[in-house]
């Protein structure tokens, strides 16, 4: 039983507040993003701001007093009260219940042999012909390559390749851009694919050895590599392997790649990247010896590979700026917003394209990282995998694209397409 003088339990971490408008007033909808619910709660904005508070430790009254000292607002006890049982019942505190739910939803997954298209159906057709049909109206469409993808390349697989993880109905046309530019290659031997971890958990690069699956079936994982390089990092790379479980970054490619190659398809080493913002704010990551010699040491079992006859594509599913009232910003989209995000997303864009993992790096976080680029820690690994891959003759990529689109509740997501030939394909 909740009680006034009793420790609350906390609001759980791993939510979303999306911004939106109810009966004509400004709320915030808490979406879970471990999807262990599916029940919606919206919030006033004063009422974000009180849940905001609850880190297992105040109880309802101290509760009050903070918001009270904060606001300047009296609210009852009752009040406060209320508000915990309606997010009680909706699942959004971290209570036993809640602990018991998220370890059998881990052990399922942890059981299967696979990662399940978990994105088939609400993201994406299920079927395999509808959904050819659906992926292959992009190449064509406006914004799109104008051109089908080649069925006969001639030349060699890539080093690296730059996709958005949008969703398809809004960065359908750029994701056309990057495979239309890889048919015109040979399929590697294997795909290194880095996406973004959203949820972020403390495992600087989290590893799977389970397959993905798609309609036009399994992208699997090149056992022998996954071994090397999971050799090569200071913990259990499988320590937040859940993330696999519901993240969409990784599964978009999977069925990019499946649908270009078919049953051509190589294997390859999914693996999501945690924020390194968090550990290096203002620097790059090279300064943090940990992440610096992992990085050296994964980009040299790459090299390894290479020098026996493998090629090997690096492949970085990634968006770029996140800005307005969606992301957090007092900032409304504008065309004049538009076009700065644009302009300093291309300055960063030149430095990613010179295989620079450090002046990308500083040129996001500038400014306080104002355009909260999610990709920005999955690319700088990508760059710098690249960069030890392809040695003194790497670069510089081709920019394919450059795309905006709006965020239903408010926002504006950017992103782009580029293609990174290894040192064969150029003069």
């Amino acid at each position: 039983m909740l009680e006034g003088q009793a420790p609350l339990p906390a609001l759980r971490t791993r939510l979303e507040a999306v911004p939106a408008v109810e009966d004509g007033q400004s709320v915030f909808v808490l979406r879970d993003l471990e999807e262990l619910t599916q029940k919606p709660l919206a919030l006033s904005g004063g009422g974000m701001m009180l849940v905001s508070l609850l880190d297992g430790k105040r109880s309802a009254e101290q509760l009050r007093n903070e918001f009270l000292g904060r606001t300047g607002a009296a609210i009852e006890l009752e009040v406060v009260l209320d508000l915990v049982r309606a997010l009680d019942e909706a699942g959004y505190l971290e209570t036993r219940g809640i602990a018991e739910k998220r370890n059998q939803a881990i052990a399922r997954f942890k059981a299967r042999p696979s990662r399940p298209a978990v994105f088939a159906g609400p993201s994406y057709p299920c079927d395999p012909l509808e959904l050819a049909g659906h992926l292959g109206r992009f190449f064509t469409a406006d914004k799109g390559p104008l051109k089908e993808p080649n069925a006969s390349p001639l030349k060699s697989p890539p080093l690296g390749l730059i996709c958005p993880h949008i969703d398809f109905s809004r960065g359908g046309p750029a994701y056309a851009w990057a495979y239309q530019a890889l048919s015109e290659r040979r399929p590697p031997d294997v795909v290194v694919a880095l996406g973004v971890a959203h949820i972020s958990p403390d495992s600087p690069w989290t590893l799977t050895p389970k397959s993905y699956e798609t309609p036009f079936g399994p992208m699997d994982v090149d056992a022998p590599l996954y071994d090397a390089l999971a050799a090569k990092l200071w913990y259990d790379p499988r320590a937040d392997e859940w993330v696999h479980k519901n993240e969409h970054s990784l599964e978009f490619q999977a069925v990019w790649l499946k649908y270009l190659w078919r049953e051509k398809a190589p294997k390859w080493i999914p693996i999501l990247v945690s924020s390194f913002e968090r550990f290096s704010p203002r620097e790059t990551p090279c300064a943090v010896a940990t992440i610096d010699k992992a990085l050296r040491d994964l980009g040299g079992v790459l090299r390894a590979e290479s020098e026996r006859g493998r090629t090997i594509m690096v492949l970085n599913a990634v968006d770029l700026a996140h800005v307005g009232p969606r992301f957090g910003d007092d900032l409304e989209p504008t065309p004049e917003l538009e076009r700065k995000i644009e302009a300093e997303d291309r300055r960063s864009l030149v430095d990613a394209m010179a295989l620079d993992a450090d002046g990308f790096y500083r040129s996001v976080v500038c400014d306080d990282h104002w355009r909260k680029v999610c990709g920005l820690s999955a690319l700088y690994t990508g760059l710098r995998l690249m960069r030890e891959l392809g040695g003194d003759r790497a670069g510089p990529g081709q920019l394919l694209s450059y795309g905006q689109a709006p965020d239903p509740a408010g926002g504006i997501v950017s992103f782009a397409s580029a293609i990174f030939d290894s040192p064969v394909n150029r003069p």
